[in-house]
């Protein structure tokens, strides 16, 4: 019965949290800082997934595979993105489609291991130890790591490339 109770939240978590990602995906106002931060986090996380795979060749050229196609999809996603200097600041609007796919396959496949896991503790088996080292989940965390590293690179790019408007000069304004 857990099992299937279980099987009927999946779905419903997983519109959630897409849902969620439509929201958080929108305009979205450019902070140097903070395009640092992810270039920093995602350069972090494939190399803390470099080391952990080391040994394990194919899952090294999975990561490598999946950070090189997630790159491309990176420069791909900053040309459909909407970048704007105005006076109120810089705003920039990402492609959602690529950044869903991207978000979604990563998410799906910590749900899947969640699900694996569970299915393991029902049955009393032990879990594989070594998510990682598995290709796919290398692939995917490339893929992520790849595509947020260069897109938050080339957003630093963009940002320092570009000089702030001004405020428009209100005569009315007295203070």
């Amino acid at each position: 019965m857990t099992t299937l109770v279980l099987l009927l939240l999946v779905p419903l978590a997983v519109w959630r949290i897409y849902s969620r990602l439509k929201i958080v995906l929108g305009r979205t106002r450019s902070e140097l800082w903070r395009h640092y931060a992810t270039l920093a986090v995602m350069v972090v996380m494939l190399l803390a997934v470099t080391v952990q795979v080391l040994g394990n060749w194919t899952a090294l050229a999975a990561l490598l595979a999946g950070a090189v196609v997630g790159g491309l999809l990176g420069q791909r996603n900053m040309k459909l993105s909407r970048l704007e200097n105005r006076p109120e600041g810089f705003f920039y609007t990402q492609n959602r489609k690529l950044a869903l796919l991207v978000c979604m396959l990563f998410i799906s496949r910590l749900i899947y291991r969640l699900f694996e896991a569970y299915l393991h503790m029902h049955n009393g088996l032990p879990l594989d130890p070594d998510f990682l080292g598995n290709p796919i989940s290398s692939w995917l965390f490339g893929l992520l790591g790849g595509f947020y590293g260069v897109y938050a690179g080339l957003l630093v790019q963009w940002r320092r490339s570009q000089k702030p408007v001004p405020r428009p000069v209100d005569i009315f304004d007295i203070k």
